[in-house]
């Protein structure tokens, strides 16, 4: 259902007039078991109820991704030759970008100034979401350096002998098809 784009959910049903509201009901019982208002509810797509934006099922979701990139992680590890001078760094749940450039194998590498100077004209090119838009209008120069910090990546792995550092993120691609929201 979900590939042939017919999944009953509420933005589908309302759109082909099953359903009076769009509101995702999902995002609605989590706010009635905590005593919220139901008013203002996202649209229930598919792409929401699979995201950690659907209060529904932030939880589910979280640790569906997590256990995939620990699986991946893992794989990626057992498939290292021993040669390899690929060291793979484990995160903690608190590090961001910033966090990690405190660390001393990441400033060996590149400085946090000269990353910032680098990934400037990659986070242009990312669109700024709506809870953004506030913060960027705030101060719109600095904006997109702070959003990079901030950024929780899924892993790291260093390769000293290059000096390179990857930063690794895994998504499905159904995160990147547009469609897939509606």
């Amino acid at each position: 259902m979900a590939v042939a784009r017919n999944t009953p959910t509420a933005s589908f049903l309302t759109k082909s007039g099953n359903m009076q509201s769009a509101g995702c009901r999902l995002c609605r019982i989590a706010r009635a078991a905590r005593g919220e208002s139901t008013d203002g509810l996202a649209a229930e797509t598919l792409g929401h109820i699979n995201s950690a934006g659907c209060e529904g099922m932030a939880t589910t979701v979280t640790a569906a991704h997590h256990s995939i990139w620990r699986h991946l992680h893992d794989s990626m590890h057992a498939a290292q030759k021993p040669k390899s001078k690929l060291k793979f760094v484990m995160l903690d749940k608190e590090s961001n970008m910033s966090t990690l450039w405190r660390r001393e194998e990441f400033l060996r590498i590149c400085s946090k100034e000269e990353l910032a100077e680098k990934v400037q004209d990659i986070e242009l090119t990312i669109s700024i979401k709506e809870r953004q838009e506030a913060q960027h209008n705030l101060n719109p120069e600095s904006f997109f350096v702070n959003r990079f910090w901030g950024r929780r990546p899924d892993g790291v792995a260093i390769n000293e002998a290059l000096q390179i550092e990857y930063i690794l993120e895994f998504q499905q691609s159904t995160d990147r098809d547009e469609g897939f929201l509606e």
